[in-house]
């Protein structure tokens, strides 16, 4: 489920000479990052001007474009002590002679350390990015200002299958197709748009993929979150626990056993967590059947492993009500 990307040699002359103006000076030296689950390009650059992270989206792919711009936005809006990259600039340009944007651009300062160790699962490193998702809940955003209210995003997901029952729920956990109905109502929009609610920052899409590992100047090393084209503003836990299903599917410890490591923030209810596992479990199970979007034929497989490993994780939380 990696992605190889196109590297610095394959983007169009014209699309290199913007950046380069932009850096201030030819490139001598660039780093293609592969993984991920969008295409296009993902760099490190280095020139006479400086180093940056930069990321090219071709239009023709135009979630990918679209996502570049709007993490332009939010990145832009973060405040300060974040731990993530300083945003600098976005260009879009047209292709030689056109007039509509055919290219999208973002670039952010260089965070210059290593991907959490995943293979296996380093625990510490499990708890920096656990730490991590904590002091991004630290901060708080202002309601109407770049960060849109998770609160406001209904999931569907759990309704949809209800009444739709597909085939394909047959190749899950037959308690998933069992229980449909309970799942629903647990989700009902009132109830997801009361556990959601809050005025913290959310990046809403942190995994070990988008963090990095990087040594302090005492020496301690801590997480730093990358890509935040998603962030948004809601509960503080949002964060610690999204990330725990693919953390499992990956070979990493069950959700609960991360947060008897590090537990979630005082005050959280944990009858909102439970709406939160019941909205993954229903999205990833529902995605996971669909066709494969354009340019990302790998993202139903990663949906599907974290729908394994939500299920138990609801069976058990609804278990103990």
């Amino acid at each position: 489920m990696t992605r190889v990307r196109p590297t610095w040699p394959d983007l169009p002359a014209h699309v290199r000479d913007a950046v380069v103006a932009e850096l201030g000076g030819p490139v001598t030296g660039w780093t293609s990052h592969d993984g991920g689950y969008s295409p296009g390009w993902a760099l490190t650059l280095e020139s006479a001007g400086g180093s940056a992270f930069v990321k090219v989206a071709s239009t023709e792919y135009d979630v990918a474009a679209r996502l570049h711009r709007r993490e332009a936005v939010r990145a832009a809006a973060l405040p300060d002590g974040v731990p993530a990259p300083a945003f600098r600039w976005i260009i879009e340009l047209p292709e030689p002679g056109g007039a509509e944007p055919a290219w999208v651009v973002i670039a952010s300062d260089v965070v210059r350390g290593r991907v959490p160790r995943t293979e296996p699962w380093d625990l510490d490193d499990l708890d920096r990015l656990q730490h991590l998702a904590r002091r991004i809940a630290l901060h708080e955003v202002p309601d109407g200002g770049a960060f849109p209210d998770f609160a406001d995003h209904t999931w569907p997901e759990a309704a949809q299958l209800a009444d739709e029952r597909p085939a394909g729920l047959a190749t899950y956990d037959p308690w998933l197709a069992a229980n449909l109905d309970r799942i629903a109502e647990i989700t009902a929009p009132e109830r997801q748009a009361e556990a959601f609610a809050g005025p913290h920052l959310v990046h809403a899409d942190l995994r070990a993929d988008n963090a990095l590992i990087v040594r302090r100047a005492d020496a301690a090393e801590e997480a730093v979150a990358v890509d935040w084209p998603h962030a948004m503003r809601g509960a503080p836990f949002l964060d610690l626990t999204g990330m725990l299903p693919v953390v499992q599917a990956t070979g990493g410890p069950a959700p609960e056993q991360v947060l008897e490591r590090t537990p979630l923030p005082d005050g959280v209810d944990p009858e909102a967590v439970t709406v939160w596992v019941a909205v993954m479990t229903a999205y990833f199970a529902r995605t996971s059947l669909e066709d494969p979007p354009p340019g990302i034929p790998h993202v139903r497989a990663f949906q599907r492993i974290q729908a394994e490993a939500c299920i138990p994780w609801l069976r058990d939380r609804l278990r103990e009500r």
